[in-house]
């Protein structure tokens, strides 16, 4: 759609032009933005930066996975956000070489737009790229919160929203609903844990203390995200196995009483059989009160057997 050029100075903040040629000479960052980036402005990042072309093939052509690379004269870093619909992930790509900045992505990043109002509100004159890159990797993550604890609130009312609805086959749909968004809001998380620690461990972004202290406060914020989504999924596992515990119990009891049924019926089956055979010679078949006799008979083995079941218990 878009590529959008800005720059800052020691005296004045982020500021966007319109040509490569406005920005200053005493610029001490220059930031390019692709956002869903025309085939021509493509060209441009693969021309006017020496980047590693398959890296850019990346970032145009697809979404590549959360990851950190250190070269000798830029670095280029992977970070994962989450889609609000589907919880998906979107790759942000950003190449931070020297005094450049250049972030390449398809969907549009609120994070973005954070650090660039951030900035403008809070001028720091010896703000370096490393800065804006942890900062974005900062208001990224924070975001985060708003996926961990929606889906942590839709795991603790699961049982207040399904209370009518132990019988339908409704519950199980929305348990695995649940399973798949934990697992696609871990698809992002755990990744993106692994790249912080890649960062903190072997990185060229963390330049100071004040670097490594903010790195520090993004891996507490995962840890805890981590924890909840943890804490979610076991009690998905719960609530799932007490509802295939309570389903196998009712089905037992179903076939019990099912079962209890037949062996009342079986004899009264046997002697309906017995009687409905057509031989010419059955002397009961002449009996004036036979018909009676037989159901009467019938009716005290069914008063038996219910008597003996109930006192054994079964039902």
């Amino acid at each position: 759609m878009t590529m959008t050029i800005r720059y800052q100075t020691a005296s004045q903040p982020l500021t966007e032009v319109s040509r490569i040629e406005d920005v200053p000479s005493e610029a001490t960052i220059v930031w390019y933005d692709f956002e869903d980036a025309t085939e021509k402005e493509n060209e441009f990042l693969r021309n006017h930066f020496d980047f590693n072309y398959l890296e850019i093939d990346d970032a145009i052509n697809g979404i590549p996975r959360a990851k950190y690379k250190a070269y000798d004269d830029y670095q280029y870093i992977v970070f994962h956000s989450i889609l609000t619909h589907d919880y998906a992930a979107i790759a942000l790509n950003v190449f931070l070489q020297g005094n450049t900045l250049v972030t390449y992505h398809h969907k549009r990043f609120e994070s973005l737009k954070k650090v660039v109002q951030d900035n403008q509100r809070h001028h720091v004159s010896d703000l370096d790229c490393a800065d804006i890159v942890i900062h974005i990797l900062d208001s990224m993550v924070d975001k985060y919160f708003n996926f961990v604890y929606d889906i942590e609130d839709k795991v603790y009312t699961f049982e207040d929203r399904h209370v009518d609805d132990r019988y339908s086959k409704s519950v199980m749909d929305n348990v695995f609903q649940l399973r798949s968004d934990l697992i696609k809001i871990k698809r992002v998380l755990f990744p993106m844990q692994e790249l912080v620690d890649t960062i903190k461990s072997e990185g060229k972004l963390i330049i100071d203390t004040k670097h490594s202290m903010y790195i520090q406060h993004i891996d507490d914020h995962l840890i805890k995200q981590r924890n909840v989504i943890r804490t979610s999924q076991e009690m998905t596992n719960e609530i799932r196995e007490n509802y295939e515990s309570y389903t196998s119990f009712r089905m037992n009891n179903i076939m019990q009483i099912l079962t209890l049924v037949s062996v009342i019926f079986s004899p009264l089956t046997f002697i309906a059989g017995i009687y409905g055979m057509n031989f010419a010679y059955m002397p009961e078949l002449n009996w004036h009160y036979g018909y009676f006799i037989c159901l009467f008979v019938m009716l005290i083995i069914s008063i038996i057997l219910i008597i003996f079941f109930k006192r054994k218990k079964w039902f």
